[in-house]
């Protein structure tokens, strides 16, 4: 289990990292998913003349791919990934529904994208609890006098205490 579940990261991993990198460097070996919805044509080049929106859905991409790949952070960036792929299927599912291709590409990368998260679950408990329980926690601090340093330590505990006023805010 644990081996079909690194595949499934490193392949999801690698489609984002793929995918991103394409995006800003125009890759050779990433094949172009063409759009034969009349639907995503025009939001596509409405969300291209914006001038971020790209840029940013492919920098996440890259950032949960490469931390994907690396096995670090795992829950938190496929909490990131999550948006971004039912995101895509979506657009596909309404926009661009003509291509069953795409449909069935895209709801692989969801499916494999829940499966992870399923199986982080344990992660995510905290962040469902009703009401926070905080501990209050004491800690134990242990120092060893040395005799000779007596001096300085009756030096500080009779040195009188030193307080900065804040400074005055003026307007």
């Amino acid at each position: 289990m644990r081996f079909i579940i690194f595949l499934l990261r490193t392949a999801l991993a690698l489609v984002f990292l793929a995918y991103g990198i394409n995006f800003f460097y125009h890759l050779t070996f990433v094949p172009v998913i063409p759009l034969d919805g009349k639907k995503a044509v025009p939001l596509v080049d409405l969300l291209t003349k914006t001038g971020y929106f790209f840029q940013m859905l492919y920098g996440i991409q890259i950032a949960c791919g490469f931390f994907l790949l690396i096995h670090r952070f795992t829950p938190l960036f496929l909490v990131m990934a999550l948006p971004v792929t039912i995101n895509i299927f979506l657009f596909h599912y309404f926009l661009d529904a003509d291509n069953a291709n795409n449909l069935l590409i895209y709801g692989s990368i969801l499916f494999v994208n829940l499966l992870l998260l399923l199986n982080s679950r344990k992660a995510y408990r905290p962040l469902f609890y009703s009401r926070a329980q905080f501990v209050d926690r004491e800690i134990e601090i242990s120092y060893e006098i040395d005799p000779d340093d007596t001096e300085e330590l009756s030096e500080i505990k009779n040195a009188p205490e030193k307080r900065q006023e804040p400074p005055e805010f003026r307007m």
